[in-house]
């Protein structure tokens, strides 16, 4: 006799892998992959019911803070914002090399917080670059201190990068509750990270041929700034976002309705070039994450989650062994996989994990955010920060190599997930 569940459960595995595979193999677009998986859970009647679909299983919050993160992020970029930040902070350096090392991994670290770290590695791997090149010095130590950071700063906030809003979506947390929580965690691995990289490059980079500065002193912040309107729209509306996005649950607003007015603000005060900036939205990463939601569905409404959830919960050592094995499984899972769908597959099994304790959802919530948003250190291709930043360095005639990757980048993840590990074993066990 056919078991029908049974049968529509492997069927919804086999889509899932197969549509993985299709993602991970780079031989067509992700979108058109997870697009495929989509539509073949529904041709072959695992999601049967179309108008479910799209009120249930895709999650139109997630789609809609990322549209509005887009949307004032393209903004800033338009208007020069990013580059008045470099120079001002090549002044704060006083360009001295290691100083300029230091804040630029920083200025990393806090941009990625906020913004996605796509376009702060566009910003920092160019303005790094370039800089390099009229100090006469090696930007290879900078580039990889600020994919790393970018990483990290990317866990700090919801708004960070896009595993953190897929989870603080799913899981019902506020901007606040992740300032709290994964933001102090990211600042102490932040700081272990740092320690490290100056000392593993500390001989190159004093050991440098410093090149006479006069050119960037001669660069003023003020000539960065294309459009300064557009700059002040985009900073007032990314404030009104962070704003909202604390306090959207007493207020009655939803994640996604939050995104849709920080972008509605900066299309309605930001001038002119909005046209521009809206057409330079990722939409094919929108549309992917929506078939993402889909394939992931169709492993929650066959009971595959819920399977797995039930063999994860029974683990010896309770809570605090789940939450080490989701934090550290998912770290090195994300060094060789994308983030993304790690993060939509794992929310719906840690929320069936937690069975309604919020306190353990959330502990649950911070040890997968950390793990997939900093695990993609470890390699070239652990996250898509990796991926720009090294293109935009052999561009410029500057190849990094696997192994040399790896051998930094690892023992980079390392360091900040042990950190992290202890951080967690710390706050939500020790002195719970």
């Amino acid at each position: 006799m056919i078991n029908l569940g049974t049968d529509m459960r492997v069927l919804a595995i086999i889509i899932f892998v197969a549509t993985y595979g299709l993602i991970m193999s780079n031989k067509i677009h992700r979108t058109i992959a997870a697009l495929l998986g989509a539509v073949a859970l529904y041709v072959f009647g695992v999601l049967p019911d179309g108008m479910k679909i799209f009120t249930d299983i895709i999650d139109w919050d997630a789609l809609g803070l990322m549209f509005g993160m887009f949307i004032m992020v393209g903004a800033l970029r338009e208007s020069g914002f990013f580059r008045w930040i470099g120079i001002n902070t090549l002044r704060a350096a006083k360009f001295d090399i290691i100083k300029i090392f230091l804040l630029f991994s920083a200025l990393t670290t806090l941009l990625s917080a906020f913004m996605g770290s796509i376009t702060v590695m566009l910003f920092m791997a160019s303005l790094t670059l370039d800089v390099c090149a009229m100090m006469g010095i090696n930007p290879i130590p900078f580039i990889i201190s600020e994919i790393c950071c970018s990483n990290i700063g990317g866990s700090a906030t919801m708004m960070g990068d896009p595993p953190n809003i897929i989870i603080g979506a799913g899981c019902n947390l506020t901007f606040g509750d992740f300032l709290t929580n994964t933001a102090i965690i990211a600042v102490i691995a932040f700081a272990a990270d740092i320690i490290f990289f100056y000392f593993w490059y500390r001989k190159e980079l004093k050991g440098s041929a410093k090149k006479d500065t006069k050119e960037l002193e001669k660069m003023k912040a003020s000539e960065a700034i294309t459009d300064k309107r557009l700059m002040i729209a985009g900073i007032c509306s990314f404030v009104l976002t962070i704003i909202l996005l604390t306090v959207y649950q007493q207020i009655g607003l939803s994640v996604g309705f939050v995104g849709i007015i920080g972008a509605l603000f900066v299309l309605v005060a930001g001038g002119s070039k909005m046209p521009e900036v809206i057409e330079k939205v990722d939409w094919l990463t929108l549309i992917f994450f929506a078939g993402l939601f889909i394939v992931i569905g169709g492993l929650e409404e066959t009971g595959v989650i819920t399977i797995a959830a039930s063999y994860i919960s029974q683990m010896k050592g309770g809570l605090l062994a789940i939450s080490m094995v989701i934090l550290w499984l998912s770290a090195y899972v994300s060094a060789f996989v994308d983030n993304v769908p790690l993060a939509a597959t794992m929310v719906p099994m840690i929320k069936m994990i937690a069975g309604g304790n919020a306190a353990h959802l959330d502990t649950l919530a911070w040890s997968l955010a950390i793990g997939t948003d900093i695990g993609g250190n470890a390699t070239p291709i652990g996250a898509s920060a990796n991926v720009v930043g090294l293109a935009i360095a052999e561009k410029s005639g500057y190849r990094v190599s696997w192994g040399y990757y790896c051998k930094v980048g690892f023992i980079s993840m390392t360091i900040a997930i042990a950190v992290s590990a202890l951080i967690i074993w710390l706050r939500y066990f020790v002195f719970a």
